[in-house]
């Protein structure tokens, strides 16, 4: 089921990026490119971010976690990372033909190329972890609605509202088609991240801080949550989210800010593994997760009583409850999935009473 859902994912990408598979994309016309975006197509740092970003989850799960131990995703087999790991091997090299015919002037194979390696690394992610790479796209793009909404100017208005666009449509398909809706957000993802990269290096900058910020305090929560009783088990993994975090503050001081965001959005994932590694039952888990976000959110909004009703940190208290009320509704039906968003409300929450405090 994991392969069909794999070959379908390629089948959907490809029929909304390369021109020969509809006369609406329009990402293979040469006339239709930005010369700046089509570089940043194909920029190594901006590539090699992508890739690491993948390798990161990859082997923040596989080396935090046993398989005989609780974890948030399905533990994957050897055979699956194995694969998954060559993937990316393959993307890395079609990344260096995209370049490479960039700087022949081959527009066209140098789009073809890119996208062909973007296409290696989904199916490398979502042969790991299956649906929940739909979750982990879904919590990016809410930051990044998040951020823009911070914004003033009239560019950042336009993509607002083109992500807002994407966001929706894969909300509404969700359910019926998990793989389109992923796409959608893969689409809203790489929107926002050429803006960010190519419009607004200091906004990215700042991006990154906040994300390392909120690794820290993601960790920090992690280890009050376990408390004086924590396994070994979850001590391990706490000190792994911690290096993670420390890497990522790393990346930060000299300057690589997307290393920095990845880095940083794998210490929040591996700090709920400790949650995970609670021995009670998944419905257990996910009451905690609720009662967690709760006592986060009341102190969120007691700290901001006094804020702009504009300010980020409102922003980010908003996101924090529409984070709670998506994990509420499928807590029943998909326990695990709820944990996951539960906590980045969690997270998000007391991330703005640090932010003001």
């Amino acid at each position: 089921m994991k392969k069909r859902a794999v070959n379908l994912l390629l089948a959907l990408l490809l029929a909304v990026g390369l021109a020969a598979c509809g006369e609406e994309s329009s990402l293979l016309e040469p006339e239709d490119l930005q010369d700046a975006e089509l570089a940043l197509i194909v920029d190594p740092e901006l590539t090699e971010a992508i890739v690491l970003d993948a390798e990161a989850s990859i082997n923040s799960l596989v080396g935090s976690v046993a398989p005989s131990e609780g974890a948030l995703f399905a533990q994957p087999n050897e055979e699956a990372v194995a694969q998954a790991r060559e993937l990316l091997r393959q993307a890395r090299e079609k990344f260096f033909e995209a370049r490479q015919a960039w700087l022949r002037g081959d527009t066209e194979t140098a789009a073809e190329l890119a996208m062909e390696a973007r296409l290696l690394v989904a199916e490398a992610l979502v042969m790991v972890f299956g649906e929940e790479a739909y979750d982990e796209l879904l919590q990016r793009v809410d930051h990044i609605i998040a951020w823009l909404e911070a914004q003033v100017d009239e560019e950042a208005s336009e993509l607002l509202a083109r992500i807002r666009e994407l966001r929706d449509e894969a909300e509404t398909l969700r359910d019926s088609d998990l793989i389109a809706a992923t796409e959608r957000l893969i689409l809203a993802v790489q929107i926002a991240h050429r803006e960010r990269v190519h419009q607004r290096r200091q906004a990215l900058a700042w991006h990154a801080r906040l994300s390392v910020f909120m690794a820290g305090v993601a960790v920090d929560v992690a280890g009050e949550h376990a408390g004086l009783d924590a396994t070994e088990q979850q001590l391990r993994v706490l000190r792994h989210a911690a290096v993670l975090r420390d890497m990522a503050q790393d990346a930060l001081s000299i300057g690589r800010f997307r290393l920095a965001l990845s880095l940083a959005r794998e210490a929040v994932n591996v700090s709920l593994i400790v949650v995970m590694l609670e021995p009670t039952t998944d419905a257990g888990k996910v009451q905690a997760m609720i009662d967690l976000s709760n006592v986060a959110i009341a102190a969120a909004e007691d700290a901001l009583v006094n804020e702009a009703a504009d300010s980020l940190p409102l922003l980010l208290l908003e996101l924090a409850k529409r984070l709670q009320a998506q994990g509420i509704d499928i807590a029943d039906t998909y326990p695990r999935r709820a944990i996951y968003i539960l906590w980045h409300a969690s997270v998000t929450a007391y991330g703005v009473v640090e932010m003001v405090s």
